[in-house]
């Protein structure tokens, strides 16, 4: 990470998680909760597969 990643990051880690998921959907709007961030939730462990 460069220098400015690191202190955005120590920035981010001060604040609450739904703090971080607020800033993250008012920057990239609402287009961050489509399928293909599910998908990637779903690989990554953070939500159960639907079977």
């Amino acid at each position: 990470m460069g220098e400015n990643q690191s202190k955005m990051w120590e920035q981010l880690c001060t604040l609450s998680g739904e703090e971080v998921a607020r800033l993250f959907t008012d920057y990239h709007g609402m287009q961050l909760l489509d399928e293909g961030f599910e998908l990637h939730m779903k690989f990554e462990g953070y939500k159960e597969s639907e079977e």
